[in-house]
């Protein structure tokens, strides 16, 4: 029983490595982005990010925004299918 729900990591790997993307996107714009907003740029969009207990308010541009959202749809999407995978009912 317990074999069955470990047999296909391969939704688990996924959860985890968008899991992974996600953190790295967030240093990422934690390390590049400006701390102001740049009108020039486009960067007008706040975004607290939480690293280590700190946090810091960067200006993120509308393609950022929409990276880091997609990046979050995308860990909901495969965490939902590890889950209802692993808990699927076997066939009688």
């Amino acid at each position: 029983m317990l074999g069955d729900a470990f047999s296909k990591v391969e939704r688990v790997l996924a959860a985890v490595t968008a899991m992974l993307l996600f953190t790295l996107n967030e240093l990422r714009m934690l390390h590049t982005l400006p701390r102001e907003a740049d009108l020039g740029r486009g960067q007008t969009n706040a975004a607290a990010i939480n690293v280590l207990g700190g946090s810091e308010t960067v200006y993120l541009s509308s393609l950022d925004l929409a990276a880091r959202w997609g990046l979050i749809g995308l860990i909901l999407a495969l965490s939902i299918w590890a889950l209802s995978e692993t808990f699927k009912r076997a066939p009688a």
